[in-house]
């Protein structure tokens, strides 16, 4: 008896052997995809960051390029350097007032700290805040040798500490003045406020408890100066100190574990940032990472001992410290941590087990979307915590409702889907019903005794039998869901179909959206672009028709579309169309010239770059694209399109602003997006050989346009003295029934 037990207590011994080595692989690969997952994240946060400063400074620029094509700092800064001397002479004050006002109010609409101009010398002739009645600029920063560089390029100082409370750092761009006659005649200096850049550096959202980001600029003798909030420093922010300088190793590597300046070991992701000649380095703590395998280490190697002194109650521990974490993780990466239903991770894992399901069985599956109705209003008006009440409230509503053998997820910030399993058509709606009153009935206790309750719209479609993803499913829902915003919500649609009361005979608009939205009814057309001095053949534009007797022009389907609010599929099918057309013909005539496709804003940010970039991929090789933007269609801040825009530019794509210089269209979509094509509106185009108003216009929209650099297209060129106009106004390139009309099928020759 003694030697059975000394012989299984041996054999559980050994067996720990194999064990602390499988454990330990383990912990070793789950610190390695940890470590990437971290890194993954800070390139990412770095990426973005680095993206806002450039926008930034890439904005300041065009700012001081914008305020030397100013006439009035032409004409009047070689009054003020002349006068200088008698700042009380006529001819000062009348040269001061015509710059108080332009550069003034573009200092406060661009909320910069101040706007100087200086002579040849560099000395200040001109300040724009009232403020300042002499302004010092410090030497050190405005030697002769970088007023020298700023007479060639724009140039971009270090961080300045200002005496000006309200901006106590700031950096000065400075960049070479001319006259009228296009002659050296001062320096434009814009003094920009740091606290710009700190909002884009201080938010840390991803990073955890010890991420930061830091610009980092490398100074004499291995000195590194840190720009940053000093997050672990609270009494530097009190003092508004922002830079911090210390002795540091060379960077080497953009991607590095080292020590930052509190003496912490963190991971850091290096990012240059070469118009400044700075760094942006984002960084968190190694600990913090690595703070759940050290607690899982620990407690293994607890484990691994209690199981050498009592081997049978260890090897119970062992498992239990073990294994279940590990449950409770997979657990955790397939929920949604607020509500607890599934995620979209868990979602498409579930996917694929029910197409198993349909192909074996042959079980009928229905599937449902929920989306709340005015949610951001709940959000705006009771504040973000009522709002994620509300969306447990209704996730625990649409849990009690199903059967346990259905499957609920979230997929959005509102939005809920939902697999019903062995369900029919009627029972679909039976059920969407009952969440829909459920969902009703629930409600959120606020402040000030009140009670906030929500409706939702539901969308529901059958699942086929070929396989899906979730953005596929969530493609054919939408259109559901759209008709039940669209009908007032609180409503239930069933595949494009209003239900109330049972199924009804869809009306002729609900049929026109269900051949809107399955894209199968477009066609495309193709337009040729002039070169108007040769008249040449140098590019085409493919453009869209739909088969339908009343909505055959994009104006009339993309207007009924927007009321519908199923514009972006409507355009994003439009743009498959062409693109399918085109490489129908370019298997029977090569592409050599340059092709156009239109895009509105909307769909550029709902369908991802990587996306896009397939689809223009799939219509050929060597084929070279131009993405026409609709302007008229920009109706807030054109910013939110710059990282669209940038990554097809880089990917070779050349962007064109279209319809510009009608209605609301502003230069401010010019200076952002940097297009390299802008093409004129056929509104100012059509008639102008008879308005002078029009020939006006046009004349100061070409000056425009030709300071950003970019080609100019007109459109809807109908007559032979239209034609003649824009040959005088030198507009190279041009597209109307002139010269040709949209032809079927497309032709490219």
């Amino acid at each position: 008896m003694r030697i059975y037990a000394k012989i299984i207590i041996l054999s559980l011994s050994l067996s720990i052997i194999p064990l602390v080595l499988v454990a330990g692989i383990f912990l070793y690969n789950t610190q390695k995809e940890l470590k990437g997952e971290i890194y993954d994240r800070l390139k990412a946060v770095s990426a973005l960051k680095q993206n806002k400063l450039e926008t930034f400074f890439n904005s300041r620029k065009e700012d001081l390029r914008a305020i030397q094509g100013f006439s009035d700092v032409q004409i009047n800064l070689p009054t003020l350097q002349e006068f200088d001397r008698d700042r009380y002479s006529f001819a000062y004050s009348k040269a001061k007032l015509q710059l108080d006002d332009q550069l003034r109010a573009f200092m406060n609409s661009y909320a910069y700290a101040d706007i100087l101009l200086l002579d040849k010398k560099g000395k200040d002739v001109f300040v724009a805040d009232p403020a300042h009645a002499r302004t010092y600029l410090d030497r050190t920063f405005f030697n002769d040798a970088v007023l020298q560089k700023a007479q060639k390029d724009i140039y971009i100082s270090g961080p300045v500490a200002a005496k000006d409370w309200k901006h106590p750092y700031i950096l000065y761009l400075l960049s070479a003045a001319h006259d009228t006659q296009s002659q050296f005649a001062g320096y434009i200096v814009l003094e920009v406020d740091m606290n710009v850049i700190y909002q884009f550096i201080s938010d840390n959202t991803g990073l955890g408890s010890t991420g930061e980001t830091f610009l980092v600029k490398k100074m004499a003798d291995d000195q590194y100066l840190f720009i940053s909030p000093l997050l672990y420093d609270p009494q530097a922010i009190l003092n508004k100190r922002a830079a911090l300088a210390f002795k540091a190793p060379p960077v080497d590597k953009k991607i590095r574990e080292t020590v930052d300046y509190r003496g912490n070991k963190v991971l850091s992701v290096w990012q240059d940032v070469p118009f400044v000649n700075w760094q942006l380095v984002t960084k968190i703590d190694r600990g913090e990472v690595f703070a759940s395998i050290s607690n899982i280490r620990t407690l293994f190697f607890i484990i691994c001992l209690l199981i050498v002194l009592l081997v049978i109650a260890g090897c119970v521990l062992f498992a239990e410290a073990i294994f279940d974490p590990i449950k409770k993780l997979q657990a955790m990466a397939i929920h949604d941590p607020l509500t607890g239903v599934l995620n979209r991770r868990g979602l498409q894992d579930v996917l694929l087990k029910t197409f198993d399901m349909v192909r074996r069985l042959g079980l009928s599956i229905q599937v449902l979307l929920l989306d709340l109705d005015n949610f951001k209003q709940i959000n705006d008006r009771h504040g973000h915590g009522i709002g994620d009440a509300i969306i447990v409230a209704v996730a625990d509503k649409i849990r009690q409702t199903v059967r346990q053998t259905d499957y609920v997820a979230r997929v959005g910030g509102d939005e809920f889907m939902v697999l019903l399993l062995d369900s029919k058509q009627g029972d679909a709606v039976k059920v969407a019903d009952k969440i829909r009153m459920a969902v009703a009935r629930a409600s959120v206790g606020a402040s000030f005794g009140k009670v906030v309750k929500a409706t939702c719209s539901i969308g529901i479609v059958p699942m086929g039998e070929a396989p899906v993803s979730i953005d596929g499913l969530l493609q054919q829902l939408h259109v559901s869901l759209h008709l039940s915003k669209s009908e007032g919500k609180d409503r239930i649609a069933y595949q494009g179909e209003r239900v109330k009361a049972g199924l009804k005979v869809p009306d002729a608009a609900s049929q026109l959206k269900k051949v809107l939205a399955a894209g199968d009814k477009f066609y495309a057309a193709s337009q040729p672009i002039f070169d108007l001095r040769s008249m040449a053949k140098v590019g085409f534009e493919l453009l869209s028709r739909l088969d339908h007797e009343e909505y055959s022009s994009p104006d009339a389907f993309f207007l009924f579309a927007r009321n519908a609010d199923i514009l972006g599929t409507v355009d994003y099918a439009c743009l498959k169309t062409c693109l399918k057309a085109l490489k129908e013909a370019a298997a029977v005539v090569p592409v050599t010239q340059r092709v156009y496709i239109n895009i509105f804003p909307s769909t550029l940010t709902e369908v991802p770059v990587e996306r896009l970039l397939q689809d223009f991929a799939s219509a050929g090789k060597n084929i070279k694209f131009c993405l026409e933007i609709n302007e008229q269609q920009i109706l807030r801040d054109p910013l939110y399109l710059v990282p669209c825009v940038t990554k097809l530019k880089e990917a070779g794509i050349l962007i064109a602003l279209d319809d510009y210089g009608f209605g609301h269209s502003s230069i401010e979509t010019l200076v952002l997006l940097e297009p390299d094509i802008v093409k004129i509106d056929r509104k100012i185009i059509n008639g102008i050989s008879k308005d002078a108003g029009k020939s006006n216009s046009l004349k100061r929209l070409l000056k425009v346009i030709e300071s950003c650099k970019a080609s100019v297209i007109a459109e809807g060129i109908e007559t032979r003295e239209d034609l003649e106009v824009l040959r005088e106004l030198r507009v190279a390139f041009g597209q109307g029934y002139l010269m040709a009309r949209p032809e079927t099928p497309v032709k490219l020759t």
